[in-house]
């Protein structure tokens, strides 16, 4: 979520924001604000509802709060070649294993390849999960509850507002390529930040969405202290 220096105008480095304090300060003038006062309002149209196109869904008036979702991202590049590997893996591996004639060594190739069949399954356990998996948050006047609804191994983590320190695009480490060709890549990820640490969503949200929900969740959570 971008700040603007209400003195001088100009953009306040996220590196002076302190969350803890509610205080900001800008380099270039030297001006201290309060972080609360420099999130938009609640009701800025530009927070009212996700960017156009967006496929972020909202639903208000559920209970006294809201749920904002990040619908199931199907076959995409990524889930696609994660699904391919896998099958191929596996395959290898079931072939590898028909080949073997003698009973002893059938049993000592199983128990050879067990780690083998461990990895292809937990990659085609990724790929069905990237392709069919959505996540929720749900909001209340006292909690956010982040919801990644798997095929897979669900996962919900429910805080109480009181004890987040912000929400906010942090950086994610994202490691790509193949073995021994492996870069890693430092990606703006939507993040909801606690004592305990920080815990991403919202990863495969394109630029836009990623600013809009950072910036309503901040919103939403300032205005109910």
């Amino acid at each position: 979520m971008k700040l603007t220096c209400t003195t001088c105008k100009m953009p306040i480095d996220s590196a002076n924001v302190n969350v803890v304090t509610d205080l900001a300060k800008c380099e270039r003038c030297g001006a201290i604000h309060k972080v609360s006062s420099l999130v938009p309002a609640m009701d800025d149209k530009a927070l009212a509802a996700p960017p156009a196109g967006s496929k972020i869904e909202m639903r208000k008036g559920v209970g006294d709060g809201f749920q904002v979702s990040m619908p199931k991202r199907g076959f995409a590049i990524e889930n696609i070649a994660l699904l391919a590997f896998a099958l191929f893996w596996l395959g290898f591996i079931a072939f590898a294993t028909s080949m073997v004639q003698n009973g002893e060594d059938v049993l000592l190739t199983i128990l050879f390849t067990i780690p083998f069949w461990i990895v292809g399954f937990v990659v085609l356990a990724m790929a069905i999960n990237g392709i069919y998996g959505t996540q929720t948050i749900e909001a209340t006047k006292s909690t956010l509850t982040l919801v990644k609804s798997r095929p897979i191994y669900t996962r919900r983590h429910e805080y109480n507002l009181k004890d987040i320190q912000s929400i906010r695009l942090a950086d994610k480490a994202v490691q790509r390529g193949s073995k021994g060709h492996r870069s890693t890549w430092i990606v703006k990820t939507p993040a909801i930040i606690v004592g305990s640490g920080t815990k991403y969503f919202f990863e495969t949200a394109n630029d836009a969405e990623k600013e809009w929900v950072t910036a309503f969740l901040e919103a939403f959570r300032l205005a109910q202290k």
